[in-house]
């Protein structure tokens, strides 16, 4: 009878768990294909190679961080610089620029280790 009881209580704790644990590996197609167009561009353009290698990164960064943590991270990236009145709100962030450092380093990891090599002038 108890190991009844326990495993009808382990599986009423199994959604909590699954609830619990945030989703990585969740990309849109849009936001994949968005990525490896950006990139293909920043590597010399689209070519069979740099496809291959910016979809290896994106897949690494996926494996990462959720959707949301990177479309909250590359939202921040880009607006952080931006002139501005409206862009204060990403500007005085507190913590932003660490965080988008760590995103960028999070990033250039992902391209280095699928084979892709910074080229001089790109910004990161």
């Amino acid at each position: 009878m108890k190991s009844v009881l326990l495993l009808g209580g382990m599986l009423l704790a199994l959604p909590v768990m699954a609830v619990e644990k945030p989703a990585v590996n969740d990309f849109s197609t849009q936001t994949r294909v968005e990525y490896v167009l950006g990139c293909m561009s920043q590597y010399g353009g689209e070519n069979y190679d740099n496809l291959y290698h910016c979809a290896c990164a994106i897949d690494k960064v996926a494996a990462l961080m959720s959707h949301e943590e990177y479309v909250s991270s590359a939202t921040l990236a880009a607006m952080i610089d931006t002139p501005g009145e409206r862009s204060g709100i990403f500007r005085d962030a507190t913590g932003g620029r660490k965080a988008v450092r760590a995103f960028q380093q999070t990033l250039r990891d992902a391209e280095q280790s699928c084979g892709l090599k910074a080229k001089a002038g790109k910004a990161g």
